[in-house]
């Protein structure tokens, strides 16, 4: 028919899904909790004046665990249900598969925590007896674990915002889709900028400095991955208006 538009048409797939509202709530769902975990660690430092540790991750040896393994598992479940656009034909890249892979990031930084010996020791002194994880591999194991979880996690997302959210069905995408793709390759690349400074933050030692460094880059880069999320979801079109 005349028009119509192709099954494998990304806005067509949208247009026609009768779960559509479903769909851009589990992307909305995830803008929020990317923007609820760091703010939420800010606020517990701000409320109890023990000061910011050195990284997101060391919140797990601290009261707020349960926060910080509860909203990386509930982003590893909203992604791994995630399914996006199907793949078009010659496509290596899926929605399907680089959610399944940051799911599994999620999931490896919730649950292989960083070794207890190199924790901040200014965390609040709460019990660190090993987890499962770490009984079965060994603490040193479940840290590397932890790290690829990272960065399998990020780097994922990051393909979203410069890989997948920017395709279009259109030779020519309107006004709307080009100031969508501008939010969503700074957003990338800001997340790509950001592990690529906690990784030299690392490795040079800054990473322990009392200004918390590593803290401030992982909550941009949460920020920078919520806030593609957000407009995916059509949450953010105030933003996208002033590109």
């Amino acid at each position: 028919m005349a028009g119509k538009q192709p099954e494998s048409d990304g806005r067509g797939q949208e247009a026609r899904n009768d779960l559509v509202l479903s769909f851009l709530s589990v992307r909305r769902a995830l803008g929020t909790l990317g923007f609820f975990l760091p703010l939420a660690l800010l606020a517990y430092a701000a409320a109890f004046g023990e000061g910011l540790l050195f990284s997101i991750s060391d919140y797990f040896y601290s009261p707020m665990r349960e926060v910080f393994t509860g909203t990386l598992c509930a982003l590893a479940v909203f992604l791994w249900n995630y399914e996006g656009y199907r793949r078009d034909p010659g496509q290596v890249i899926s929605d399907k598969l680089v959610s399944r892979i940051a799911s599994t990031g999620a999931l490896l930084v919730a649950l292989a925590p960083i070794s207890p010996g190199t924790a901040d020791p200014h965390a609040p002194d709460i019990a660190r007896e090993a987890t499962l994880v770490q009984q079965a591999l060994g603490p040193q194991a479940a840290q590397y674990l932890h790290f690829i979880g990272a960065t399998a996690f990020f780097g994922a997302l990051a393909v979203y915002c410069l890989v997948l959210f920017t395709r279009s069905d259109k030779a020519e995408p309107g006004p709307q889709k080009c100031a969508e793709n501008k939010v969503y390759r700074i957003c990338g690349t800001v997340i790509l900028a950001c592990m690529a400074l906690i990784a030299l933050a690392i490795w040079t030692g800054i990473n322990r400095n009392a200004l918390s460094p590593v803290f401030w880059l992982e909550t941009l880069a949460c920020f920078a991955f919520a806030t593609s999320w957000m407009v995916k979801g059509k949450s953010l079109k105030a933003l996208t208006r002033r590109m």
